[in-house]
């Protein structure tokens, strides 16, 4: 099957019977993403439906979100204010610290399903999204089906805090697709664009967020995303008040790690999944992401803390009382308790899968010369 952002484009305008897509940027990523699909993904035809399939569904929530930004203007007066970042390298404690600062009901966090299904549906009221829920349910209860070991690699759940990257694979410049197919001219395309725009259409889809459920604007977002390291200039440009927390472990750990994360869901959709290839690509995208972040820290050190895995695996509350410091809120006896009843729920273990740098064509010397300035800044050995 070869994929053609043409027919995808009017396929979405005849489901949703509109063709307001709102910034046109979007379309020159659609269509470098559908020509590095069919050129370089080396797909199933099974693989290449779905893909058709899901990039239908982020075209589709692009048109639902433009009614709603027309149908109402207020939208855009939400108030995003101060939002907390978490960046880092995957497998560092970032989801951990996501969740936690998630679980105190002061503050607010893309779920899973939000994250797939942000637009609401046609007759849907506010506060009821049912559907879009359910949706989410079934395409999670998929991926663990299609992948027995997802759910050892990252913790799935639908109704979990979640990465807002899903929120800016709707602009086709994230990192989302690269992670599940062999895409390198896409990849490059992507960090070689000004990602302020989209940074700025996923300030809208927050907003969007925050006005389906209003109860969201006395509460601070939290989000997080290993995507945010390689663009934090342009996520400061839209979010200048963001408060960063960048999560800290040594990349002979995580890097391997996420290249098993990659090769786990690229099984289902390939034909040959590549170990070596799946090794170099991120070999060089991770160090990429790590340097820009560093500069991004250098030149805003007072938006910026750090967190060692070491230390949130040893003592999270501990840990949790100095990210609260350096937000500017007291970390009180309600936040703390939601945190200890997230853990004692929280039943995914992290590192509960294998992996080893030989198995993606890496070595130690390579973790060491493309890692070793992020190693010794941050003490990590």
């Amino acid at each position: 099957m070869t994929l053609l952002a043409a027919d995808l484009l009017a396929a979405a305008t005849d489901q949703v019977g509109r063709d307001d897509f709102g910034n046109p940027q979007f379309i020159c990523g659609l269509e470098v993403l559908v020509e590095s699909i069919n050129a370089e993904a080396a797909l199933t035809e099974g693989g290449a439906a779905a893909q058709r399939q899901r990039i239908l569904g982020l075209l589709a929530n692009r048109l639902r979100l433009q009614q709603a930004l027309a149908e109402h203007p207020e939208i855009r007066s939400e108030r995003i204010a101060a939002p907390i970042v978490i960046v880092g390298l995957p497998r560092t404690g970032s989801t951990m610290t996501h969740r936690l600062l998630a679980s105190d009901p002061a503050h607010t966090a893309m779920l899973w399903w939000e994250g797939r299904h942000p637009a609401m549906l046609p007759g849907e009221r506010r506060g009821e999204p049912t559907e879009r829920r359910e949706l989410g349910r079934a395409e999670v209860e998929a991926v663990v089906a299609a992948s027995p070991q997802a759910m050892s690699i990252h913790p799935w759940d639908f109704e979990g805090a979640d990465e807002e990257v899903l929120l800016i694979e709707h602009s086709f410049h994230s990192s989302v697709p690269e992670a599940h197919m062999h895409l390198p001219s896409y990849s490059r395309w992507v960090e070689a664009q000004n990602h302020a725009p989209v940074y700025r259409d996923l300030l809208a889809m927050l907003q969007h967020l925050q006005w389906q459920t209003p109860g969201r604007r006395a509460k601070r977002w939290v989000l997080k995303s290993p995507h945010h390291l390689g663009y934090m200039d342009a996520l400061f440009e839209v979010f200048p008040d963001a408060k960063v927390i960048q999560t800290h472990r040594d990349p002979m750990q995580t890097v391997p790690s996420l290249c098993s994360m990659c090769a786990n869901l690229a099984t289902p959709l390939t034909r040959a999944p590549d170990p070596q290839a799946i090794g170099a690509h991120w070999l060089r995208k991770l160090s990429r992401n790590l340097n820009a972040c560093m500069k991004a820290a250098t030149r805003r050190p007072d938006n910026f803390l750090d967190l060692h895995f070491r230390a949130m695996v040893q003592d999270p509350i501990a840990q949790m009382t100095r990210v609260y410091e350096f937000a500017g809120e007291r970390f009180g006896d309600r936040a703390e308790a939601a945190m200890r009843a997230y853990r004692e729920d929280d039943a995914h273990q992290a590192d509960a899968h294998a992996y080893n740098l030989a198995e993606y064509g890496l070595s130690e010397a390579q973790i060491d010369s493309l890692f070793g300035a992020y190693i010794e800044r941050y003490e990590l050995r």
